[in-house]
């Protein structure tokens, strides 16, 4: 039974990829509002958004403007 569904995942997987992501992404994201509530699954989405971004910018090598933010930071900040 468990290979029958592992099966029809993997097949729908392929055949509606869209589809699947956005529908787990949807389970994901209304699990998380129902264990934390609202206000703290937004703060976790704009972390990992924010972060999501920055690692972007760092791969592409246009890091420096992450760079001169950081180096504004206070000392004590810095560790």
């Amino acid at each position: 039974m468990a290979d029958d569904l592992r099966y029809g995942l993997e097949k729908m997987y392929r055949e509606h990829r869209g589809t699947t992501v956005g529908m787990l992404t949807g389970l994901l994201l209304g699990a998380m509002i129902l264990l934390c509530g609202f206000f703290n699954t937004l703060f976790l989405a704009l972390c990992i958004g924010a972060g999501l971004y920055i690692g972007r910018k760092l791969d592409k090598g246009e890091g420096d403007d992450f760079f001169k933010i950081l180096d504004r930071l206070p000392e004590r900040f810095r560790h």
